[in-house]
């Protein structure tokens, strides 16, 4: 190329040829910077309903297993007067922590895979006559990533659930 002809490419170039010009090309990454902040507004708010949702099923499960085991009264005791000091200062019935443990593992056992990933962690009674369940649940939120991220273990839940046998 002649100096004569790099002069006619000059003067066709705009003054400024190297620095910003307007807008353009912004678009583009606003829309990308939205869509990954939509993206992970949706994951939170999904894996936040996730964990509220399986903990309200837990305490419900809880509840129902308390019940179950506060219906396991000790009835031998009962009807053969082994509960009269309890019953002179008109409590009620007796609760025995084996009938309460054999009425949640009955139920548990019962209720196939409905309770399945449920892990019953305690059953007492602190007066005799109030049964106590504790249960507990790992849940895992992030929509099946923790195949792809082993790290990452889930959410261990628990509830308890007490009733009270009259």
């Amino acid at each position: 190329m002649t100096r004569r002809t790099m002069r006619r490419l000059a003067a066709r170039l705009p003054a400024d040829a190297s620095g910003p010009r307007g807008d353009d090309g912004t678009i583009g990454l606003l829309t990308l910077g939205m869509t990954v902040l939509a993206l992970a507004l949706i994951l939170v708010v999904s894996a936040v309903t996730t964990v509220h949702t399986q903990h309200m099923r837990l305490a419900a499960v809880a509840d129902e297993l308390a019940l179950d085991a506060a219906d396991a009264a000790d009835l031998d005791a009962y009807f053969t007067g082994e509960a009269e000091e309890v019953l002179a200062g008109n409590h009620g019935v007796v609760l025995s922590s084996e009938a309460m443990q054999r009425a949640v593992a009955d139920r548990v056992a019962a209720s196939g895979s409905r309770l399945a990933d449920i892990q019953v962690l305690h059953v007492t009674t602190p007066d005799g006559q109030s049964a106590v369940v504790t249960v507990g649940l790992t849940v895992h939120p992030m929509l099946g990533a923790e195949g792809i991220l082993p790290f990452l273990s889930g959410v261990n839940l628990t509830a308890t659930g007490t009733a009270r046998a009259s």
